[in-house]
């Protein structure tokens, strides 16, 4: 199967879900007095809505990037996508959560544990796809797997770890959640380095 309706597919998913997120946003019609006030109040889902545009964001990097890497795609692969893009949608809900009640266990357990699922299914996507190498690049293969695999398991044990301390320190969950974030922007680039995606197209 030709990999180019997938990719189409997914773009507009992840366009779709990034863009929900911003609908939980809203400003209360209140006095200027209150402004100020008001506006501390949102705070806490600009910050959950900033976090988790640039977590979906990430996912759509490396979804873009693993995809170039792909020479085509069979029925397996096209259902494990479909997974991801189901637990990728699935963000805003958490988020939403994260924003209207802060610093509260229930929303941080279910935010981590949503993260955790994306990975999880992105990473057997990645297993599938070193147990079907005729659907990707040599060095896709050889390589990529390897060298993602430590990075899920430090991700997803950070993101347990939040889930944790979510109850005893909900401030410290939220920082873990903020660290890996950052971690991932700035190594993530560095785990592709080697990878010639430009044989597959």
């Amino acid at each position: 199967m030709e990999k180019s309706r997938l990719e189409a597919f997914s773009d507009g998913v992840f366009a779709i879900v990034i863009t929900l997120l911003i609908l939980d946003i809203r400003f209360p019609e209140v006095e200027y007095s209150q402004f100020w006030t008001t506006l501390v109040s949102v705070l806490p889902r600009i910050l959950a809505y900033v976090m988790s545009f640039i977590i979906i964001g990430l996912y759509w990097v490396t979804h873009h990037n693993s995809m170039h890497a792909m020479k085509r795609t069979d029925r397996g692969f096209l259902w494990l996508n479909i997974l991801l893009l189901l637990c990728v949608s699935f963000i805003p809900f958490p988020t939403s959560l994260l924003g209207r009640y802060p610093f509260q266990a229930g929303p941080i357990v279910i935010y981590g544990a949503t993260l955790i699922t994306c990975n999880i299914v992105g990473y057997i996507m990645l297993v599938y796809v070193h147990y079907h190498p005729h659907l990707a690049v040599r060095e896709f293969n050889q390589q990529y797997l390897r060298s993602h695999t430590p990075n899920y398991l430090i991700v997803n044990g950070a993101y347990l770890c939040a889930i944790l301390l979510a109850h005893p320190f909900p401030l410290l969950s939220y920082l873990i959640y903020i660290v890996a974030v950052l971690a991932l922007i700035i190594f993530l680039p560095k785990l592709d380095d080697g990878i010639n995606y430009q044989r597959a197209d």
